[in-house]
């Protein structure tokens, strides 16, 4: 995809947005590929509870996961493309998806 924002979200710790992602010189979000992201000196918020992904372009991007480590201990959090949506700026897909954990 031509550009992918992600903002994370904690109840009454706030929130914090990672920008672009984007690896430099590595063609990401392909078929079948896992891309792991750093995002050094963001805000804490505590533990993850949701996430909002914004895409700024047309290239299509369906993911199956994303896996958000968060807090102290470094845990994992889940979010799951139930919907199985397409994310793009196309008419037909979406270009900014929610999800929270239940």
């Amino acid at each position: 995809s031509s550009g992918i924002n992600a903002e994370y979200g904690e109840g009454s710790w706030g929130v914090t947005k990672t920008g672009l992602l984007d690896l430099y010189d590595h063609n990401d979000m392909e078929r079948g590929k896992k891309d792991i992201y750093t995002v050094p000196g963001m805000k804490y918020v505590g533990d993850i509870k949701c996430i909002e992904i914004t895409v700024r372009g047309k290239d299509g991007w369906k993911f199956q996961y994303i896996e958000v480590h968060s807090g102290r201990n470094m845990r994992a959090t889940y979010f799951y493309n139930t919907a199985g949506i397409w994310m793009s700026t196309k008419s037909q897909d979406v270009s900014k998806y929610r999800m929270c954990q239940k």
